[in-house]
């Protein structure tokens, strides 16, 4: 209890010099400041970390009673933030002590937020401390990215939207980061998007804070001190393969792109790792500057480096201004899907037969989905509820831009190809200018005229689309292969529900036939997107079954239909193959 007492004592003095520092660099300057203060737990006998007592200090304009303060995302793409669990929760400001109350936004909008406001008005600096929890439970909600508040080996790591309380205002916040890293012991190590340690970067804004993420703990850098611009990576966990040999081989990668895009490195780019003990392999682009991907004891390296590629490519080509969110991930993930292989073959960290590998992934999964034909302003309506419509702007996109990319090649005798179209798209960016779905179609309708636009609306609709068979460079050609449809057997909605209650069950289905039944709970979170794409992988389902526990494997599968897929062909040398 002593050193409990002593830590908070230590904390708060923390805190208080910390406020001193803020006062002098408002007096020099009437920017908004905001200072996070991170001070971690030191991990239990399970090494696990059970919790981060944050600190928000604010030095701006003056906000009325009653008005909104503070605010944090009950759910942001899925994952639940600490904004319902948030421990010890107080403010201060000049007056003293100052009450805070909270309101919830009503469901049903894209963020649902928790608002925080002062029952009196708030007078110079604002202090806000709280304990935020790190929960064990794997993914309540289901599929969901790696964005959440976890720990393990040691460390800690979450997105910032996912545990930072932080102002209502969209003022243009001056914010710095500082780690008390005392409790972790001498070794331990606080990174964030920004870099290494307490920081205070230039020419950010709140969203990016947002957006950024932090690890902290027993944490592994390479470099060992990150650059002021250009690729760094932070990770923690063990992995069932070389991480340094792999986070090499990306900046390698990194590297490529910044000349292939002619977008040279200005702040620093961080490559975040950590294991996932429910879907692991995957990954999320975190703003313009960073992402975070997963490993767990049966990820395939060769798949991780095509994910880590696909990642890093989103902060080079980013998204359309509109139509906004899922509505055009068919173009930011499409292009991602399409050119972390293509690019990653032309930097030479694969060769043509893992690219082939994961074309093929693509290629299965898409042309098995039951859904294949959900038009693409459906996809955002189900999107988290089903595997089958998550996947298709990936997959649907990235055939979409290999027929693109065959034709412009085709039409001008090679002197085109989606290269150029993709490089005039940021250039728009570049100069400042809006970048839409108008955008693209002026692109495609200016070298394959009104065929092009067609060939687009008709995507968009959800018509299939299918590649000429040397669609993917001369090394490959399509043929025909029976494959199996995937189908969970029961209602997907299940998956991202709180208490995961399985009803619908398809008769004689694979989830039937193994032994599934209506009213059983799924106690475990249940991977799908990966495993789509596998034609024999296996789903296990952890039930509850008339209070007993239960494990049933099967292979969740359907019909077989015609599928495509590329085979290598002809005597052309691997170097041939990066078209």
């Amino acid at each position: 209890m002593r050193v409990e007492i002593a830590s908070l004592k230590g904390s708060l003095l923390l805190a208080a010099v910390l406020v001193v520092q803020v006062a002098a660099g408002h007096a020099a300057s009437s920017e908004p400041t905001l200072t996070v203060l991170l001070r971690p737990a030191a991990p239990n006998a399970q090494n696990h970390v059970p919790y981060v007592d944050v600190s928000v200090i604010l030095d701006g304009p003056d906000v009325a009673g009653d008005q909104p303060l503070l605010r944090m995302p009950l759910v942001i793409s899925n994952v639940e933030s600490v904004a319902a669990t948030i421990d010890q929760l107080s403010a201060s400001d000049a007056k003293g002590p100052l009450e805070l109350a909270f309101k919830d936004d009503p469901e049903g909008g894209a963020v649902q937020y928790r608002h925080w406001h002062a029952v009196r008005a708030t007078e110079g600096k604002l202090v806000i401390r709280y304990r935020a929890p790190i929960s064990e439970v794997l993914a309540p909600r289901g599929a969901a990215p790696p964005l959440e508040l976890r720990s393990d080996s040691g460390a800690f790591s979450g997105q910032g939207d996912t545990f930072l309380l932080l102002p209502e205002s969209e003022l243009r916040w001056k914010f710095a980061i500082r780690w008390d890293l005392n409790r972790m012991g001498a070794h331990a190590v606080g990174v964030s998007t920004f870099g290494k340690g307490n920081i205070t970067p230039d020419n950010v804004g709140l969203q990016d804070l947002k957006a950024s993420f932090f690890m902290g703990g027993d944490v592994h850098l390479y470099p060992e001190t990150p650059p002021a611009a250009g690729f760094f990576a932070s990770w923690y966990g063990n992995a069932p393969f070389d991480l340094l040999k792999m986070v090499r081989s990306e900046q390698k990668v990194y590297n490529f792109y910044t000349t292939f895009f002619k977008r040279p490195s200005t702040v620093p780019y961080g490559v975040f790792l950590r294991e996932n003990l429910v879907n692991a392999g995957g990954g999320i682009e975190l703003g313009k500057s960073a992402f975070v991907a997963t490993f767990g004891a049966k990820t395939d390296p060769d798949e991780l480096t095509i994910t880590l590629a696909h990642e890093m490519l989103h902060t080079f080509v980013g998204s359309l201004d509109s139509p906004p969110g899922l509505e055009s991930s068919w173009y930011s993930e499409g292009l991602a899907v399409y050119y972390a292989r293509l690019l990653a073959l032309r930097a030479g960290q694969i060769t043509p037969a893992q690219f082939l590998v994961d074309l093929n992934t693509t290629a299965g999964r898409y042309y098995t989905d039951a859904l294949i034909h959900t038009p693409n302003d459906q996809i955002g309506l189900n999107f988290w509820a089903d595997t089958r419509i998550r996947v298709l702007p990936y997959d649907r996109g990235s055939m979409y831009f290999a027929v693109v990319d065959g034709e412009l090649r085709a039409s001008s005798n090679g002197k085109v190809s989606l290269d150029d179209l993709l490089l005039a798209m940021l250039d728009r960016r570049r100069h400042g200018l809006p970048l839409d779905k108008a955008d693209w179609i002026e692109q495609v309708k200016a070298h394959l005229g009104e065929k092009g636009k067609q060939e687009f609306e008709d995507m968009l609709s959800g018509a299939v689309i299918l590649p000429e068979p040397q669609g993917f460079g001369p090394c490959f050609t399509r043929v025909t292969k029976p494959m199996r449809r995937y189908q969970l057997g029961f209602d997907p909605k299940v998956l991202v529900e709180h208490k995961r209650i399985v009803r619908g069950l398809i008769p004689d289905s694979a989830a039937d036939l193994a032994g599934i039944r209506n009213g059983d709970e799924i106690t475990r979170p249940v991977p799908q997107d990966i495993l789509q794409g596998q034609q024999n992988g296996v789903l296990t389902l952890d039930l509850l079954r008339n209070g007993k526990p239960l494990e049933i494997r099967y292979l969740p599968r359907a019909e077989t239909v015609d599928a495509y897929q590329w085979m290598r062909t002809g005597n052309l040398p691997d170097s041939a193959c990066a078209y």
